[in-house]
């Protein structure tokens, strides 16, 4: 085990001390061992910081634990990016788990890549599965797929969990903005960006174990809380991908009315006013965002009817 080992594998906790032990258990089974596991807790009030201490004593790996106040998970990545050693940076969730040959799988397609061309690939990513073993989403059409994320979202339209290593040299280069006020913001922001320049290896092998249950209802640093709790960084995400990515309108139109329709909602929500939001937009973003105004309209008033009609009726079964 080197001082500089490959791989950094980061995982942001927040009262997981009931699930974590699927991170660790499955590092200790991965078949490469040239890693080190940074965690970093989010303000845990579980015994997870005893769990991490317990296992760092045994484990024939380097385990290396960081605590921040409340901050939320994107703090804890650039705390992780700043603080990693490895020279690939792969972030695996406190309830999910990775496949014993995941990092072998990465290291040797990574080596497969001419050296003259890895200068325009960052990362080497593959497939999710969830408990069961069930493939999350849609597999690649070829393997390997060389693509940036963009083209992959926007013109192939390729969904569901993927997960994969990324230099760390170059996503130390993209930090999430450090926002007051919000304990999300969207990860596209810094994919999206990175997607600018560079592309990714695809392959059609699976790396992480993805537990659906635990990411639909289970309280994690990671889960996407509701709007009104983290507006502020919602409001700035679709204002960078309104801004950065609407060129992609006519290959995929959905992502981009969503976050139009979204965007006056978040701004409400966080106490934005639409007019500050719509100072903060090029022009053809602005004008979708104007377009889809009546949509967001009609659903506010569904909504207040909505919310009428259900008053009335607990009203009437009290009588």
């Amino acid at each position: 085990m080197s001082i500089s080992p490959l791989f950094t594998v980061f995982t942001p906790t927040y009262n997981r001390a009931h699930t974590i032990n699927r991170v660790f258990d499955s590092l200790c089974a991965q078949t490469l061992r040239d890693f080190e596991w940074l965690v970093v807790d989010d303000g845990s009030t579980d015994n997870t910081a005893e769990l991490i201490a317990g296992w760092a004593q045994v484990a024939d790996f380097p385990i290396r634990y960081f605590r921040q106040d409340r901050c939320g998970k994107h703090i804890a990545h650039n705390l992780a990016v700043r603080e990693a050693r490895g020279k690939f940076f792969w972030s695996l969730d406190s309830d999910d788990a990775c496949l014993p040959r995941a990092l072998e799988i990465i290291a040797g397609h990574w080596n497969s890549i001419p050296p003259s061309e890895r200068s325009s690939v960052v990362a080497v990513n593959g497939l999710c599965c969830d408990q069961t073993g069930k493939i999350i989403g849609d597999v690649f059409p070829s393997s390997p797929f060389d693509s940036t994320l963009r083209e992959k979202r926007y013109i192939h339209r390729l969904r569901g969990e993927k997960s994969g290593a990324i230099l760390t040299t170059v996503v130390r280069q993209y930090p999430f903005p450090e926002i007051i006020g919000t304990h999300f913001i969207p990860e596209g922001l810094i994919w999206l960006n990175i997607a600018k320049t560079y592309k990714i290896r695809y392959v059609n092998e699976v790396l992480r174990v993805y537990y659906v249950n635990d990411h639909a209802t289970g309280a994690t640093l990671t889960q996407r809380r509701t709007l009104s709790e983290n507006a502020v960084g919602r409001v700035h995400y679709n204002i960078w991908l309104l801004n950065n990515d609407l060129e992609y309108f006519f290959y995929s139109p959905m992502p981009f009315l969503k976050a139009a329709v979204v965007l006056p909602v978040a701004a409400y929500a966080s106490k934005e006013s639409l007019w500050t939001v719509l100072r903060s937009l090029n022009v053809p973003a602005k004008a979708l965002v104007l377009a889809a105004l009546p949509i967001w309209i009609a659903f506010g008033i569904a909504g207040f009817f909505g919310r009428v009609a259900g008053r009335r009726s607990t009203a009437s079964n009290g009588n």
